[in-house]
């Protein structure tokens, strides 16, 4: 497995933080997660989230290595198939555009 620890340090922290292990105890849902990384973190931190996850897709098409370079950085997500790794990462890469938006207002 290829590691992107500092290649996406960003993703890193987010996935360490929000979307561990506890995360179903702490925040119940994923989206409930997300919204905490929104609103505990400042702009630039979600702006370089954004662009390493639009990076990481990028590089990473197939859905096992995704799924596979996801958990890799601390997403502790359990994903039914690997597919389902491209759906978190469109739900995050929604939620942090309009993040963005909101800061460019």
């Amino acid at each position: 497995m290829m590691s992107h620890t500092f290649t996406y340090g960003e993703l890193r922290q987010l996935f360490g933080a929000y979307l561990n292990a506890d995360f179903p105890a702490e925040y119940g849902t994923v989206a409930a997660a997300i919204a905490a990384y929104r609103r505990e973190t400042g702009a630039a931190h979600r702006r370089a989230a954004l662009l390493e996850l639009v990076r990481l897709r990028g590089t990473t098409p197939s859905h096992a290595a995704f799924a596979e370079a996801l958990t890799g950085l601390g997403c502790e997500v359990a994903f039914a198939e690997p597919a389902a790794a491209h759906a978190l990462a469109e739900q995050l890469v929604e939620a942090l555009r309009e993040a963005d938006a909101e800061d460019g207002r």
